[in-house]
């Protein structure tokens, strides 16, 4: 094998993805500041008969950072635990609901039924969001949706 130094506008102006991509000028700033943070056996061409390539020592420390360590077990899906806790049994204006999620609140429920509550504040000052939930008065913009029974009508 032999191997042969060579400069950084000749390893960059090889690789097309990177200098179609980025304006001249950047591309410029990054080789002058490749140039003067790494020594030029960084940059290392490895030539067999015909076929050549190149391999930059960049990152040769970091080899084994990205690598799976098989001592921590199976992956834990990323997801919620159980999924969401739905509430069938729930009704606006006599329409039931599917896919209500409890803890809701009662605005973002009546929405899934195509029921427009109006509201003004979303802290439960105002009052304009007053509906009877169970047959009592609650602020729908303040009140999670149980998990039990829920009949929701708008007044």
């Amino acid at each position: 094998r032999r191997k042969k130094n060579i400069s950084l506008t000749h390893l960059f102006s090889r690789a097309p993805s990177i200098s179609s991509t980025m304006p001249r000028f950047l591309s410029t700033v990054i080789l002058l500041c490749l140039s003067l943070a790494l020594p030029s056996s960084a940059f290392v061409v490895q030539s067999r008969k015909s076929l050549s390539t190149t391999n930059l020592h960049l990152f040769g420390g970091l080899a084994d950072a990205f690598k799976n360590d098989d001592s921590l077990g199976q992956r834990e899906n990323a997801g919620l635990k159980g999924g969401p806790n739905f509430n069938e049994q729930v009704s606006v204006n006599g329409k039931a609901v599917q896919g209500a999620v409890v803890g809701q609140k009662l605005t973002a429920v009546a929405m899934k039924a195509r029921v427009k509550i109006p509201v003004n504040c979303q802290k439960g000052d105002c009052g304009t969001c007053m509906v009877k939930f169970n047959g009592k008065k609650v602020k729908a913009c303040q009140t999670p949706l149980p998990a039990g029974k829920a009949a929701i009508q708008t007044l």
